[in-house]
């Protein structure tokens, strides 16, 4: 199998804490963060100064602007505190007595998941536990509190739904697909701005690559 590294755009100044997680190749910019147990679907960009918390899962083909901020941290509003000190000791290795409490087992970082062809606006803040679905855009300085169907448009602070993309039977279509799963090449000479033509012709495209 081919090695796609080599193929990848990386700045030397972002941080990727699980390289192993990347689908090569892909497209981060200036000062990204990439934390431990992130994931990045093939041919997606992610632009200057945003953050990919820890435990999400991003698919292919999705465009992320800069500063945006997915999988922030939760923190517990119905504990005793909301402050991190009742389940983990980061922040203050210092202090023996800090790192050494008895805490309880909770996870600030819960599993996030952006589907493909996500298109993410610049500022954009997705707390953990959000997911997004197939082809869904996210309007720029939008907070998402809740998770986003395929192909919707959704803005605001909270972000609401907008509209959708395209009619509910195309949409089926474009589930059904799966377009992503194809490289660039493949591709080649889809008619990409008449989506029914081009649904159809990626229906034969894959077609001919099952015989």
């Amino acid at each position: 199998m081919e090695d796609k590294h080599q193929y990848s755009e990386i700045s030397s100044t972002a941080r990727i804490k699980s390289p192993d997680l990347i689908e090569h190749p892909v497209h981060l910019s200036p000062r990204v963060e990439i934390h431990s147990d992130s994931s990045i679907g093939k041919f997606t960009f992610i632009n200057h100064d945003s953050i990919i918390y820890p435990h999400v899962s991003i698919g292919k083909y999705c465009s992320i602007a800069r500063g945006c901020e997915i999988g922030a941290a939760n923190h517990p509003t119905s504990f005793l505190s909301t402050h991190t000190f009742q389940y983990h000791g980061a922040y203050f290795p210092q202090y023996p007595k800090y790192k050494t409490m008895g805490r309880i087992n909770w996870r600030s970082h819960k599993d996030t998941e952006i589907g493909n062809d996500v298109w993410i606006g610049a500022q954009v803040v997705i707390p953990a536990g959000v997911v997004i679905g197939n082809g869904a855009i996210i309007a720029a300085n939008s907070v998402v509190t809740k998770d986003v169907p395929p192909y919707a448009i959704f803005g605001g602070c909270p972000a609401k739904l907008i509209r959708y993309r395209f009619p509910e039977k195309t949409i089926e279509k474009l589930e059904s697909i799966k377009w992503w799963e194809l490289d660039p090449p493949q591709l080649s000479n889809v008619s990409f701005d008449k989506i029914e033509k081009a649904i159809l012709e990626i229906v034969q495209i894959k077609k001919a690559l099952e015989d």
